[in-house]
């Protein structure tokens, strides 16, 4: 069994694993969407599979397929982290489930947080299709609702486990920035940053490196710096966020698998 714990990338106190490139390309694309614009086409995954992409206004999502065979497209951020760092699930075809390696929160393939912490599932985009039977190319509407909430003791047992490879969102290579590069070059859309969260002088910032030390860094707004207060939280490793008047917005913690040393 692969324990997450030691799978992932993520986290209190987690430092990567070697360094990534870091480049000067932006992954996901331009400008967002327009309010009410449709989010990109997607393509439908085979039953109990999920496939992680970027929706046209640069979002995190996984098309899957539930056990009752109906596609989805769900929006990989955990609901609910207003104020604070947050972080993108990983997916697991074993237990057909979606894993929060930060709370260890699961949800169903449908969306429904099923065991921890929470009190909504993720949210589900509103899909539609050019072809009425068994599509395999779907449209991604704007709107997003919120799954149920059926917790059940089962999925609670399961723990942080999975015996197939997680999947996960991931950059490709030469597209990581340095959190002072990408203040300095203030690309469009949505980036992937590596660096190490800090509280400086009161302030949040993301560092560059990953070894504690802050000798540069960029801005980070919409977190409260009370709630990644305290000697005992640290949150290293690949973010995924937005640039805007030299500031980071939007920050989230990406679950990335490493590779298990020899």
């Amino acid at each position: 069994m692969r324990d997450l714990g030691r799978r992932l990338l993520i986290g209190l106190g987690v430092v990567a694993a070697g360094t990534m490139a870091i480049g000067y390309a932006f992954i996901f694309g331009g400008i967002a969407t327009a309010p009410g614009g449709d989010l990109g086409r997607v393509s439908v995954p085979q039953a109990g599979e999920a496939r992680a992409v970027v929706l046209d206004d640069g979002r995190p999502a996984f098309v899957v397929v539930d056990r009752s065979g109906r596609p989805r497209v769900l929006d990989a951020q955990v609901p609910g982290q207003r104020s604070r760092l947050g972080t993108l699930v990983a997916w697991c075809s074993d237990t057909l489930t979606f894993i929060d390696p930060l709370s260890g929160a699961t949800f169903a393939a449908d969306g429904d947080l099923i065991a921890g912490p929470g009190t909504s599932g993720l949210f589900a985009f509103a899909l539609r299709s050019e072809v009425v039977d068994k599509p395999t190319e779907l449209i991604v509407g704007s709107e997003a609702e919120p799954q149920r909430v059926r917790r059940n003791a089962e999925a609670a047992g399961r723990g942080a486990s999975c015996a197939d490879e997680w999947v996960v969102h991931r950059p490709a290579p030469g597209e990581v920035f340095d959190p002072s590069v990408a203040a300095d070059q203030e690309p469009p859309g949505w980036i992937w940053i590596e660096g190490s969260l800090q509280v400086v002088d009161g302030a949040i910032r993301l560092c560059d490196g990953l070894d504690g030390a802050c000798a540069a860094s960029a801005a980070v707004i919409g977190i409260d710096p009370a709630s990644v207060a305290g000697a005992d939280f640290r949150a290293a490793g690949l973010f995924i966020g937005r640039m805007r008047d030299d500031e980071i917005e939007g920050l989230v913690l990406a679950a990335t698998i490493i590779m298990e040393e020899s």
